[in-house]
Parts: C-alpha cells; sequence; structure tokens
C-alpha cells in the first residue's frame, strides 16, 4: 500500500458479539485507523471492541445510514473503507479495495455476484437487487453489478462532494448514484459474502427495500452540486 494516503476503517455494530472480534482482528495491520460506530449495542460487542483496543464511538440517530454518517464526521483518513461487524464481509479483502481507490477509482464496491459470490443472499433478496442495480444504473449511467453491497471504499474527497444525507439502508444506493452523477470513477472487485452464523439481520426486504426505490427515484431528480441547504 502506499503510504502517502491514510486508511482509515469504519466499523459498524450493533449487537454483533459473537463476530466483532474476529472482524476487527482481520483488518491489515497497515491500517491508520479504526473507529467502531456503535448503535447503542445490547450485548458485549461494544465492550469487546473496547477490550481489543479499538476506538467506539456512539452513532448519532438510528439506521445504518446515521452509523456511517457518523463515521464519516470523525474519520481521518483520506480514503475510507466501509464495513460491517456481522461477520458477512470478509476483512482481508480491504486489499483489494484500497488497491483499486489506490488506482485512481473513486468508489470502489465488493460485488457478490458475477464474479463474486454470495453464501448469504435469499432469492428474493437477490432478485430485489438485481432490480435496484438495473435501476440504479439506468438512472445513473454506471454498469454496475452488485449496487447495494455496504462493503466499499471511498476517496474523501469524493465523500465530500456528496453530501450524505440518508439514515437508514438507502445510504449505500444515494453514495452509489451520486458518484455516478458526478462522473467519478465506480469499479467493483468480487467478494465472498458468507452466511451469517449468529444473530439476525437488521434489513427488512420489504420497507427497505420500498426505501431504496424513493431514494432511486429521488436521485434520479437531484443533480449535483450536492450542498448543504
Amino acid at each position: 500500500m502506499k503510504k502517502n494516503y491514510k486508511y482509515s476503517v469504519i466499523a459498524v455494530n450493533l449487537n454483533e458479539e459473537h463476530t466483532i472480534k474476529e472482524v476487527l482482528t482481520n483488518i491489515p495491520s497497515y491500517i491508520d485507523e479504526v473507529l467502531v460506530i456503535d448503535g447503542y449495542s445490547k450485548d458485549k460487542s461494544a465492550g469487546i471492541a473496547r477490550d481489543l483496543g479499538f476506538s467506539v464511538i456512539l452513532q448519532d440517530g438510528k439506521g445504518r445510514g446515521a452509523a456511517f454518517k457518523t463515521g464519516f464526521k470523525h474519520v481521518k483518513g483520506n480514503i475510507i473503507v466501509m464495513l460491517s461487524t456481522d461477520g458477512n464481509e470478509r476483512s482481508g479483502d480491504i486489499d483489494k479495495l484500497i488497491k483499486k481507490i489506490e488506482e485512481g477509482s473513486d468508489l470502489v464496491i465488493a460485488k457478490r455476484f458475477g464474479e463474486g459470490k454470495s453464501y448469504d443472499i435469499t432469492p428474493i433478496r437477490k432478485i430485489g437487487n438485481w432490480i435496484l442495480t438495473a435501476l440504479i444504473n439506468w438512472t445513473s449511467g454506471l454498469a454496475l453489478v452488485d449496487s447495494q453491497n455496504g462493503f466499499r471504499a471511498i476517496r474523501r474527497e469524493a465523500l465530500k462532494q456528496m453530501n450524505i444525507s440518508a439514515d437508514g439502508f438507502d445510504i449505500e444506493t444515494e453514495m452509489t448514484m451520486k458518484a455516478g452523477k458526478l462522473k467519478l470513477k465506480v469499479t467493483e472487485i468480487p467478494t465472498i459474502e458468507d452466511d451469517r452464523e449468529f444473530g439476525v439481520s437488521h434489513l427488512n426486504t420489504w420497507r427497505d427495500g420500498f426505501k431504496i426505490f424513493m431514494r432511486i427515484m429521488h436521485e434520479w431528480k437531484n443533480s449535483p452540486p450536492y450542498v448543504k441547504k
């Protein structure tokens, strides 16, 4: 990795005591900063992260998007990796995400289809992902395989242009569509999404799917520059 960059990982956590240790300890050692953003977990996961020496910050508001936005406010790196502590995402693939950023990409998404694979996604969610990705490609000018995966890396300068507002699972859609409309370089790398062994997914297929669809409609009409109002 090129040390003219500062690498940061934002690891969002909500009641993942069974997986958080493995996820955090497998983050590459060259990463300069790891922030664990905790959604007021009721289990031991936040304490486990602290005991391992990681910084834990309580998120502002509720939802996945709110957690990452909290991280964005505190993070210092110029390459930012978005990670979950549920054990689905392979921390070792952070290398591949960062390498693509260093090669000139602004946003890199780990894809679970095509060359990638998912052992966790259900058939209905896979169909939904395909439909949402097709809509995003059509409305933003991109050509992605997996627009919805949250395991990704972004250049800090690109993130600043987006003025992210989403609080829920639509954060990835907002980020991806704004990247397309800003004509940023968006690429994908293959990854393997492991099956969830513990806990439950916080994604509600129908409710969050509808919210993502509404975000697509909103961002289709929305155009850069994305300045704060």
